[in-house]
This record gives C-alpha cells, sequence and structure tokens, in this order.
C-alpha cells in the first residue's frame, strides 16, 4: 500500500511538472523574451533567468555562469525590490544603459555598491517586472532551462550540470 501511494505521488509530481512546462512555454510565446531581455553569451544552450542586481545568490550564480558563456546564451530579466534603497535605480541604470551587457557585469560584480546613480526609467524597467509577474516569479534567481522548460528556482549547486556544463 505504501509503495503505491509513494508511485501515485511520484506520478502526480511529473504529471503537475508537464503541465507547468506546458504553461511556461505557452507563457513565453507571449513574453518575446528574446527581444526583451538582456542577450549575454553566444552559445547555443540557452536559458532564461530572473536575477536582482543585489541578490548575493545571484551575484554568486553570476559568477559562475561567465565563464561558460561560450557555450551557453542567457536572456537576463531584471526584477527590481523597491523595498531594497536605491535597488530600483540600480536596475533602472543597467537597464537604460547603452552597453547594457557591460553595465550588468559591473553591477553584479559589485563594482556600483554604495555609490549613488542618476534616477532613470525607460519602458523595459516595466516590461522586465511585468514578465516577472506574468510568470509567476516569486523569488530569484529564477531559472528556466530551454528548450525543455525546465525550472530551477534559487540558487542551486547543480546550475551548470542541468546546463550540460
Amino acid at each position: 500500500m505504501f509503495l503505491a501511494l509513494v508511485l501515485l505521488i511520484l506520478l502526480n509530481l511529473s504529471v503537475a511538472q508537464d503541465l507547468y512546462s506546458e504553461f511556461l512555454a505557452e507563457q513565453l510565446k507571449t513574453l518575446d523574451y528574446k527581444n526583451k531581455a538582456i542577450v549575454v553569451g553566444k552559445g547555443k544552450k540557452e536559458m532564461i533567468t530572473f536575477m536582482n542586481v543585489d541578490c548575493p545568490h545571484c551575484r554568486k550564480e553570476w559568477k559562475e555562469l561567465k565563464p561558460h558563456l561560450r557555450k551557453l546564451k542567457l536572456y537576463v530579466f531584471l526584477v527590481p525590490f523597491e523595498k531594497w534603497p536605491g535597488n530600483t535605480e540600480k536596475t533602472a541604470y543597467v537597464l537604460c544603459s547603452k552597453d547594457k551587457v557591460k553595465t550588468l557585469d559591473m553591477v553584479l560584480s559589485g563594482k556600483f555598491d554604495g555609490k549613488q546613480l542618476p534616477k532613470t526609467s525607460c519602458e523595459l524597467l516595466q516590461e522586465h517586472t511585468k514578465a516577472a509577474q506574468q510568470l509567476g516569479v516569486k523569488g530569484v534567481p529564477y531559472n528556466i532551462i530551454l528548450p525543455e522548460y525546465k525550472v530551477i528556482e534559487g540558487y542551486s549547486h547543480n546550475l551548470l550540470k542541468a546546463l550540460g556544463l
């Protein structure tokens, strides 16, 4: 009886994951992530990632992903945390900059920590926030490995392995 219950639970989890993957696939069709995200890397393996510029786990993940950008293409969405002082300004600074990839790297590497950034705003800030809401992102980092639509929520020591890197 116990074994049957365990099998039933595992089957339900598998079905739920399949349904969630289908949901993500449909949502991503309307998201236009290839044009709205900051595209980093030139690799064949693709991943959509939602990050916050001050999140320590996001910064750690960024540091681990950077050496693999020849094999990996990241679609980065930045999610501001309005309650963190200066976070929205720092996020806008990246999204409104001319060289978003370079600025993203500098911010995630801590080069602007403790510095006053100019207040700026652009449409991309609202689009990134809307994308996170559309997919139900509640915490970061939030990664979607393509084309499987496999979700890895939070920092994972196994992310590179899941990406096949």
